[in-house]
């Protein structure tokens, strides 16, 4: 199996994805599929994984059990998380999308945007584990303190675990304190692609991000919406 780039994991497809399936192996993937799902979760956090397709269109169970399956994943690995659901289920994507997916499409998609969905979240994900930078820089804001060389970020001298896409959007709007980022902005700079449903996404992972770094995440302290126009942090 050509799997240069790594191992797409697929679980709870019940067919209809075999052109994304050609797609990703002339594109130096593997692909694997599973149906069991401690296999995937032991799979999960092998080196050779780049990305678990997760589609909530499956024979058993229920949502409720998928979702909570998804967390177990996400604490299992940072590895990139792409949920899958029905097109009609728009709030199913949400929960996707809070229980710890880095991003969410509807089955309806393409191959071409599922394959470039795919490859944008291995680069982001290659890009923060691999990034080389000259000279360690900490960006700190009263309590809050990120690590950019060690991707460590420490709220009131304790630990923040963030998945690699709040990483990313913290660290973003921290390189510019004060600034307005639309979501648009926000989107694009973390995606790199056209802001395909960028309002919920980022509402979505801004409001895990607050979560986890403010005290009282209904009055934050460091991560602030600007009404009509966007986000900031200070």
């Amino acid at each position: 199996m050509n799997n240069t780039q790594g191992n797409v994991l697929i679980y709870g497809a019940e067919g209809g994805s075999e052109f994304l399936e050609c797609m990703l192996t002339g594109s130096g993937y593997g692909v694997k599929r599973f149906d069991d799902r401690e296999k995937l979760l032991k799979e999960f956090g092998e080196e050779t994984t780049a990305v678990v397709l997760y589609d909530f269109h499956t024979k058993s169970g229920n949502e409720t059990d998928s979702l909570a399956f998804l967390t177990k994943l996400r604490e299992r690995s940072d590895k990139p998380i792409i949920a899958i659901a029905g097109k009609e289920k728009e709030m199913l994507r949400i929960l996707a999308l809070n229980a710890g997916a880095d991003d969410a499409m509807d089955n309806a998609c393409s191959g071409m945007e599922g394959l470039a969905r795919i490859q944008a979240q291995v680069r982001c994900y290659r890009r923060l584990k691999n990034a080389a930078k000259p000279v360690a820089r900490k960006i700190q804001m009263d309590d809050l303190v990120v690590d950019d060389s060690a991707k460590l970020v420490t709220v009131r001298g304790q630990r923040v675990d963030l998945t690699p896409t709040e990483y990313k959007i913290l660290h973003l709007l921290l390189e510019s304190p004060g600034k307005v980022m639309s979501n648009k902005q926000i989107y694009e700079s973390i995606w790199k692609m056209a802001p395909v449903g960028a309002d919920n996404t980022i509402a979505v992972h801004v409001r895990h991000i607050r979560e986890k770094i403010e005290e009282n995440p209904q009055a934050p302290r460091y991560l602030q919406v600007v009404w009509g126009q966007g986000y900031k942090v200070g």
